[in-house]
């Protein structure tokens, strides 16, 4: 591979025991070729314009740029409100633009300031981000575009901000909208962005080992309005969000929107997020979400904010609402809360099983960190959850310690099967983190556990394994990805009337 030098004046520079001649990054961009590590020294860069890669590199000679620390890009670019919870396009301001190419590599230095995006795609393939430390911005990281396909983020950090989870209001950064419908324009509307957000790209993304925080949404993956009603699959398949921290998140850590199908959210830590996991009319389905961890020791907003209520699972009204057509499993997590698990709506196929479930004591935490009468779901008449029809709802042997634990489910006729109740913590010390179960909690099941996989197969759980994510300190694998057989899926019945 050939190495380019790149510094933040262009000239010679000593460099890895010699003085050797640099360009600048826009030059090295402007001139890269398959096969160049596009090499950033430490420094401070600045770009009024988006760097354009002209060309793709290969599977086998990728184009990468790779920097070192106090490799520093800092953009000075002031928050954009004309983005909120939208595509930025290619005439929005990014570091990075990557626009039809392919085999492309980033890591290793740091971006800050850049609004809307720190780095913008459309209609690319086979891209990767390593180790970039992100601060600012709508969104990390945006994807635009139907031909785009095959994104990797690992390592990275992203740090929206500090203010965010405390100091300003959610429907400061949420639009609303008045008695006739109109949009009212919030002051922070910037922030209604996501460390990886997307419009209308085929899927096939890895988001893992990342460190997300202060932000608004976590991972936001979206489906123009003319793209409604494309065949379920053409859009956001096959994501993968393993492993990963989301802290700090003021909205939703996982929001997939309109459709959505093979989605694998595993072995994630959520630590203070508002609402986990977004079903919110989304249709499509083969969600799996195992071996997470989930505590706090935080409310959000200032004094005032009304929006600091929070759940497990956010679900959608119903009705001509979309809803999942395919089965979603939640299994072997570990919740410490102080939310609800559901508040309100309705969702079809879930299969809710062996997770351990803690609802904390509030007389032992900071006063009106955690209500009084906090419920384990919100009402009845707001909440339907049905086990007839050919997607039935399912929860089974969950272990859960709330005081309305399984009588809560009695307007839930056949819904519930085999819960493990108990009257005391289920966790060592939730709050500070100590997920390993109590000594009267740690026993297996008795029954093998079947799930559906999205290729026609099956996958068995382990019968040993204890309630929650953990076992003898040992992290709850879950089932292995297995990418969305499109075939299979189209030919199975469609629930979505």
């Amino acid at each position: 591979m050939e190495v380019v030098y790149v510094s933040s004046d262009g000239q010679e520079h000593w460099i890895d025991a010699k003085t050797r001649p640099t360009l600048t990054l826009d030059q090295a961009i402007a001139r890269s070729r398959p096969g160049q590590m596009i090499r950033m020294i430490a420094g401070d860069y600045c770009f009024d314009e988006p760097l354009r890669f002209p060309r793709s590199g290969t599977a086998d000679q990728p184009i990468i740029v790779r920097g070192e620390p106090d490799a520093i890009i800092d953009a000075a670019k002031l928050p954009d409100p004309s983005v909120s919870a939208s595509n930025p396009g290619r005439d929005g301001y990014a570091v990075f633009q990557l626009i039809d190419v392919a085999h492309i590599r980033l890591e290793l230095f740091t971006i800050k300031r850049a609004w809307p995006s720190a780095v913008y795609i459309e209609n690319s393939q086979h891209l990767a981000f390593r180790d970039l430390d992100i601060t600012e911005g709508t969104y990390a990281f945006y994807a635009n575009g139907e031909q785009t396909r095959g994104i990797s983020i690992t390592d990275c950090r992203w740090v929206q901000n500090p203010d965010i989870w405390r100091q300003i209001r959610w429907d400061e950064i949420h639009d609303g909208k008045d008695e006739d419908g109109n949009v009212i324009e919030v002051e922070y509307r910037y922030l209604n962005g996501a460390f990886f957000g997307s419009d209308d790209i085929i899927g096939d993304v890895e988001i893992i080992r990342n460190d997300i925080c202060d932000c608004y949404n976590g991972v936001r993956m979206d489906v123009s309005q003319h793209n409604l009603d494309a065949p379920v699959g053409s859009f956001n398949r096959d994501v993968r969000i393993f492993d990963n921290r989301f802290r700090y998140i003021r909205d939703n850590p996982i929001e997939p929107e309109a459709t959505a199908l093979g989605w694998w959210i595993g072995r994630n830590r959520f630590y203070n997020c508002h609402k986990l996991f977004s079903q919110d009319g989304v249709r499509g389905g083969f969600w799996y979400y195992f071996a997470n961890i989930c505590w706090f020791d935080s409310r959000p907003g200032p004094e005032g904010d009304e929006n600091n209520g929070g759940a497990v699972f956010k679900l959608g009204k119903g009705g001509s609402v979309a809803q999942p057509g395919y089965i979603s499993a939640c299994l072997h997590n570990s919740f410490f809360l102080r939310q609800k698990y559901i508040k309100k709506g309705t969702t079809r196929g879930l299969i809710n099983a062996r997770n351990a479930i803690e609802h904390a004591d509030p007389a032992k935490l900071p006063d009106d960190l955690m209500p009084f009468d906090q419920t384990f779901f919100g009402p009845a008449d707001k909440l339907s959850l049905s086990a007839d029809g050919p997607l039935p709802v399912l929860f089974e042997g969950d272990l859960a310690n709330h005081p309305t634990y399984p009588e809560v489910f009695d307007p839930y006729d056949g819904v519930l099967r085999d819960p493990r109740v108990s009257d005391d913590p289920l966790f060592e010390d939730g709050l500070s983190g100590r997920f390993d179960l109590r000594a009267q909690h740690r026993e297996g099941y008795c029954d093998t556990l079947s799930i559906p996989m999205p290729d026609g197969g099956t996958w068995l759980s382990q019968r040993a394994f204890w309630p929650g994510a953990l076992t003898d300190g040992e992290v709850f694998e879950g089932p292995d990805y297995v990418p969305v057989d499109l075939d299979y899926v189209r030919s199975l019945p469609a629930y979505n009337d």
